[in-house]
């Protein structure tokens, strides 16, 4: 409204200095020519509609404005109206909540009895533990005894399958090291014989059959790389020169000339005592090499086995093949001949001693424990 009220002072005001120059204007009028100005007046009526135009459109839009702070207001307070109604909710509900919790609690008469309640079973359970304590310290020792008869029952096995002097070594050690950590001075007895047991492993060699088995198989891939002894080239038909011209200076009759043929087919010798070699063809040496293979294997198996007197027949045998049908002046037979000769010193079995008696030993020491440990729970009681 206020607007509207400015147009019109701002209106009204052209109009009285109209007013008061109308006489001038008649009195130039008068004193001119007598002419009329419709144009100017027409101008001044245009400008002052524009400056209303222009002052309502500045109130539409301050109008709009106020319009949209109005509105941003109002959003505001709807979303805080709308935050509270949701806290309100929510405090309701963890009051609903909270009185249930209420409701389920206990009275101060039962909560009492939940306290004496709890001190007996913690006494109760303190006391389950101390027992169990001393269960378990007592199944400890038991486990530790039972892995000690477990390791000498290994030991022994040890010693009578393969003859394995180290391992056997070991387990006893760690048998003496199981008995040592327990306080019982009725150990004292096993452990004393335990100690006879390790002296007397101590004084034995070690045995190395996988060594020797290795050793025999490098000597059988060798064979066939062997020389064998040559085999002469003879000719029966075959007569030299010197023969014919002995033949003739000689004039020798017709059956010493048969004897002589006879020689060049049948040789005859009269020395008794020395060896005679056969002279052998490729096919019958092919069969000598396989032989001697053959005796290498079971050198091999027997050394494997601990059969020392199968394990040194083998080598003899060998030694003899080689002596008879190879060429001893060759460097490899000279060289595989030598290490037989070596291997003949080594040994494939021990005369091992029997840990049975330590076993038993042992087993009656667990025995009398079990059949005394009755005795003294009742005593503790």
């Amino acid at each position: 409204m206020e607007p509207s009220e400015a147009n019109n002072k701002t209106e009204q005001k052209p109009v009285a200095g109209a007013a008061q120059e109308k006489p001038a204007d008649t009195t130039s009028s008068a004193a001119g020519a007598g002419k009329p100005k419709p144009a100017t007046k027409s101008a001044k009526g245009g400008g002052g509609r524009g400056i209303s135009l222009l002052a309502l459109l500045l109130a539409l839009l301050a109008l709009a404005a106020s319009g949209w702070q109005w509105w941003q207001a109002h959003s505001v307070q709807q979303a805080q109206r709308d935050a509270l109604a949701q806290q309100q909710r929510e405090l309701q509900s963890a009051g609903g909540r909270l009185s249930q919790r209420l409701e389920g609690l206990p009275r101060a008469d039962d909560w009492q009895a939940a306290k004496q309640l709890i001190a007996e079973m913690q006494r109760s359970q303190q006391a389950l533990a101390e027992r169990l304590e001393v269960l378990q310290g007592d199944g400890r020792e038991e486990w530790k005894l039972a892995e000690a008869q477990y390791l000498l029952r290994l030991a022994a096995l040890r010693l009578q399958a393969v003859q394995d002097v180290p391992a056997a070594r070991e387990l006893l050690e760690t048998v003496d090291g199981i008995l040592k950590s327990m306080p019982d001075s009725g150990l004292y007895g096993v452990r004393e014989q335990l100690a006879g047991y390790q002296a007397e492993l101590e004084g034995l060699p070690e045995l190395d059959r996988a060594g020797v088995f290795l050793r025999l198989g490098a000597l059988r891939d060798q064979v066939n790389r062997l020389v064998a002894l040559p085999v002469p080239e003879f000719d029966p038909t075959e007569v030299t020169p010197e023969e014919e011209y002995a033949d003739r200076l000689q004039r020798r009759d017709r059956w010493d000339r048969v004897l002589m043929r006879l020689e060049r087919y049948v040789r005859v010798d009269f020395q008794r005592g020395k060896v005679i070699t056969p002279l052998l063809d490729e096919a019958e040496m092919q069969r000598v090499r396989r032989t001697l293979q053959l005796t290498l294997e079971q050198a091999q198996w027997a050394a494997l086995r601990g059969e020392e007197t199968v394990y040194q027949a083998s080598l003899t045998r060998a030694e003899q093949i080689l002596g008879q049908y190879f060429e001893l002046e060759n460097p490899k037979v000279q060289a595989m001949q030598s290490q037989l000769q070596g291997l003949h010193e080594r040994a494939v079995s021990l005369s091992v001693p029997d840990l049975a008696p330590l076993q038993q030993s042992l087993v009656n020491y667990l025995q009398s424990r079990r059949s005394n440990a009755p005795a003294e729970e009742a005593a503790d009681e």
